[in-house]
């Protein structure tokens, strides 16, 4: 696996520096055990393992002309993602076919692929959901990560953790994993700011303006 180590560290901060407030866990939380320490260090790793994976994202006000949602494939060997995103206040969104990097931004038109604008800065975050090593679980458990309970999401009773701070810097991300040590959400602390989850569907086709843009992907 390639290691993104000039980006995913920067996108990485971005993921823990999310703010918001979590309802029904525990606020302040507990240290994490050994194990709990150890599962967590691998949850980025794991996801990242199983190759090319999917996603369902929303972030913003469901009603906001930023929020965005949609369906998305991630290849993070070559740190790409490519799928469908509605754009807009649910019910009038636009939906477009996007191709992005954590620099650029591609956008289907009848023209062609267009660069522009990415609709919303929470979009690099999906490039800091997968780590090419696991974290060190010793600084894990050292830092300010806290387990918050368990909670029910997507049908599933699921382990909920929060991130260790960046920078020293207060955090809400939290990390959603279920009793296979699986990541199956991220969020910024509520059902708004930003919310994440790997699904289990088949990634669809590399799109291949991005070979243009990247070179192919290996193999």
């Amino acid at each position: 696996m390639k290691c993104r180590a000039a980006w995913a560290g920067a996108v990485l901060s971005a993921v823990l520096l999310l703010t918001g407030c979590g309802g029904g866990l525990s606020a302040d939380g507990e240290a994490l055990t050994l194990d709990q320490s150890e599962a967590l260090a691998q949850v980025r790793f794991r996801l990242a393992a199983q190759g090319d994976g999917v996603i369902e994202l929303t972030a913003g006000d469901a009603d906001a002309v930023d929020h965005v949602a949609g369906t998305l494939t991630l290849d993070f060997d070559d740190g790409v993602a490519w799928g469908e995103l509605a754009r807009g206040p649910e019910g009038i969104a636009v939906t477009e076919q996007v191709a992005f990097t954590p620099d650029l931004y591609l956008v289907r038109t009848a023209g062609g692929w267009q660069r522009t604008t990415a609709p919303s800065p929470m979009l690099r975050v999906v490039f800091g959901l997968g780590s090419d090593r696991p974290e060190n679980a010793q600084l894990l458990r050292q830092s300010d990560a806290r387990y918050l309970g368990t909670a029910e999401d997507a049908g599933r009773t699921l382990q909920v953790f929060r991130a260790p701070s960046a920078d020293g810097a207060p955090a809400r991300t939290r990390l959603w994993v279920d009793d296979d040590g699986a990541l199956r959400r991220l969020d910024a602390g509520d059902d708004r700011t930003l919310v994440i989850r790997p699904v289990d569907e088949e990634p669809a086709a590399r799109i291949p303006i991005l070979d243009e843009l990247i070179g192919p992907a290996d193999g």
